[in-house]
């Protein structure tokens, strides 16, 4: 539903009933903000829509909780749960533990291929070749965030995955999570393709307070402050597992280069590269 709201006697709008939601919940909007949907007949303070009613008991003033048990504190009192607006550093420690998760994998899957006697430049060569690429990845991270809550490159980022009510996802909603990431999220990892998926992915959560998959499966993530050490071996394992899959592609890469540009097999011949030797 989209809704018209007037602030400091300026109206603005529409806006998704979803995002006036967000802003209630953020304390951005007051119970006597006026707003006007298709259907009313005149502008209505917003605590008075049965849209809005149960936004406005949950975030009225509550009596304060009991202290949380020890064992509690003890787990998760360091860590900070990073929803609604989330900022920038946050969106950006969940974008490299992604590709930290999808370049491992990429290298183990080359490698396969390599090891296996796979024509790598066929397939290098056909996108429609590379469309099931990361799709046994993604069954491996469903069963990881059911069973550990996060994946190696959430953990060294100190991201962890639940419900809104903090259980553990099913395995069931860890699956349609990672389809909606595959899909929405990486493009199925295609190139330009996944450049956009990821662009919207940013947008969408800097608008809406969520990625898309996290919103529509009512997930949330919570990060725990970085431990240098691991952003470390995280930039380590990155660099590597790159450098892995081009010793399985590069050659391929330069010959491309070299009939795409014939000036350039000059400068290819005398340079120094680490690859495996080509098997087709």
């Amino acid at each position: 539903m989209e809704i018209w709201l007037i602030r400091n006697g300026e109206k603005s709008g529409p806006y998704p009933d979803y995002e006036i939601r967000s802003r209630i919940e953020h304390g951005e909007l007051e119970a006597d903000a006026r707003v006007w949907h298709e259907g009313l007949a005149e502008w209505t303070e917003i605590s008075k829509l049965e849209l809005f009613r149960k936004e406005f008991g949950e975030i009225s003033p509550p009596a304060k909780p009991p202290a949380l048990p020890r064992e509690y504190l003890e787990r998760a009192g360091k860590r900070v749960e990073t929803e609604g607006n989330q900022p920038r550093a946050f969106i950006a420690r969940r974008f490299w533990a992604r590709w930290l998760d999808l370049q491992m994998y990429a290298a183990a899957w080359w490698l396969g291929m390599y090891f296996a006697g796979q024509n790598i430049g066929l397939v290098l060569s056909n996108p429609w070749l590379l469309l099931p690429m990361y799709v046994p990845w993604f069954a491996i991270e469903s069963w990881l965030l059911c069973r550990f809550r996060t994946t190696p490159g959430k953990w060294l980022m100190g991201l962890e995955v639940m419900n809104d009510d903090g259980s553990a996802l099913t395995l069931k909603a860890s699956l349609w999570r990672s389809v909606r990431v595959l899909v929405s999220g990486i493009g199925f990892g295609w190139d330009f393709l996944a450049i956009l998926c990821q662009g919207m992915s940013w947008f969408t959560t800097r608008r809406i307070g969520k990625p898309v998959w996290d919103f529509l499966g009512t997930h949330k993530v919570v990060a725990a402050p970085l431990n240098p050490f691991k952003v470390f071996a995280l930039v380590f394992l990155f660099f590597s597992v790159v450098q892995l899959q081009m010793a399985v592609k590069g050659p391929y890469f330069e010959k491309a280069m070299v009939e795409a540009f014939p000036g350039t097999k000059e400068y290819v011949e005398k340079g120094e590269r680490w690859y495996l030797p080509v098997k087709d």
